[in-house]
């Protein structure tokens, strides 16, 4: 892990303000949304050890 330094303080605080000025709004079609939803609607993770997960997709 690499600590990173500036010079100035609460560099993060106007980078973030500058960077959802710049954003613009997402307008998904429907479909796109159905297929969105479809896919999280069979998705499934499960914990299976302290630091072990296991994806699933459920059809």
């Amino acid at each position: 892990m690499h600590k990173i330094t500036t010079l100035q303080k609460k560099t993060d605080l106007i980078y973030e303000k500058k960077q959802t000025e710049n954003t613009q709004r997402l307008n998904p079609q429907a479909f796109t949304i159905q297929k969105i939803l479809q896919f999280a609607s069979s998705y499934r993770v499960e914990q299976i050890g302290e630091n072990t997960f296991v994806e699933m997709l459920l059809n």
